[in-house]
């Protein structure tokens, strides 16, 4: 079994899973690169009309759109906070190599692998999620891609409500699993 860490998104790993610069998401937003950098390092918050856009090239609800907001402000929250006290603690070498492990896989350190899951991080052990997500992101991807076609008019707007309609039923299941 695999160990993978359910990361909170914020709006640099949503662009990151896209594969899109910070210049290429100012220039679908019309704004500045300079935005995009203070956006995601929570030094702004985006407006109402940037807000929309943002739902619509990273798939979200407005609801979804706020969470991932509002956990960008936190990590870079986070991020600024000093901490003052140190722990330590003996352990074996196998269970260091694990939380080390553990801590690379969440794309951590080990010390902030360690906070966050004593803060209520949630590990959840689950087969075939990273192939799965990756599954996920090339269709995102793909249907980024006929948007941008469609809306320069060199395609028609295809039936995607069968894909809507699969992939929410997918983000549900995905919720439920991770929820319990």
């Amino acid at each position: 079994m695999e160990v993978i860490e359910i990361k909170k998104k914020t709006l640099c790993s949503l662009r990151l899973e896209k594969e899109l610069s910070q210049d290429a998401l100012a220039t679908m937003l019309g704004v500045s690169r300079k935005k995009i950098y203070r956006y995601e390092n929570g030094l702004t918050i985006p407006g109402d009309e940037i807000k929309k856009q943002l739902g619509l090239i990273f798939y979200l609800s407005r609801d979804d759109l706020d969470e991932v907001i509002n956990n960008t402000v936190d990590a870079a929250k986070e991020k600024s906070q000093t901490y003052p006290c140190t722990i330590s603690f003996r352990c074996t070498a196998d269970m260091y190599t694990k939380i080390e492990a553990n801590a690379k896989m969440a794309n951590m350190t080990v010390g902030q692998y360690v906070r966050e899951t004593y803060t209520g991080g949630q590990l959840v052990v689950l087969d075939g999620l990273k192939d799965f997500s990756m599954d996920l992101t090339r269709i995102g991807t793909n249907l980024n891609q006929l948007t941008k076609l469609s809306h320069m008019g060199k395609i028609t707007a295809p039936e995607l409500k069968s894909v809507q309609k699969t992939l929410t039923e997918i983000y549900i299941k995905l919720n439920r699993i991770i929820s319990k």
